[in-house]
């Protein structure tokens, strides 16, 4: 059985949540719990600056485990994984975009066309990609 070729842009998130990184951590942690999201671009002037994910927010945690984490007083900037970060096109094929994923070690990847962030495609999205590859019927004639 063949499958038909997928791009990013059939399965990525359009309605990109998006912080800028001078702003407090508590903007991009209430984002996240607001739509719950796990990973949130962030961008300068229209510009990708790099992504916060729920794992970046562990980690300054655990990094400051001596004192509690004030979520006003750092900023994203701070805490965010800084670019050059693995990005894809709308164009790129699923199965590039899932590998690029699995040796980058992430979870997310920022979509850039024209120089600017469209969208982000996550882990979940690629699961739910092949899950459905998975329950769709076999063509007869194949």
């Amino acid at each position: 059985m063949t499958h038909q070729r997928t791009t990013v842009q059939d399965w990525m998130t359009e309605n990109l949540i998006t912080v800028a990184p001078d702003e407090p951590l508590f903007a991009a942690v209430e984002q996240m719990a607001e739509q719950a999201i796990r990973h949130v671009l962030v961008c300068e002037r229209g510009q990708l600056r790099g992504i916060v994910s729920n794992r970046d927010i562990v980690r300054a945690t655990l990094k400051n485990s001596e004192r509690r984490l004030e979520l006003h007083d750092i900023t994203i900037g701070e805490v965010m994984t800084r670019g050059p970060l693995a990005t894809v096109q709308p164009t790129t094929p699923v199965e590039e975009a899932a590998q690029l994923m699995v040796g980058n070690h992430c979870n997310a990847l920022p979509v850039i066309s024209g120089g600017h962030p469209v969208g982000i495609l996550t882990s979940d999205d690629l699961l739910r990609a092949l899950s459905l590859r998975a329950s769709a019927p076999a063509r007869p004639d194949m």
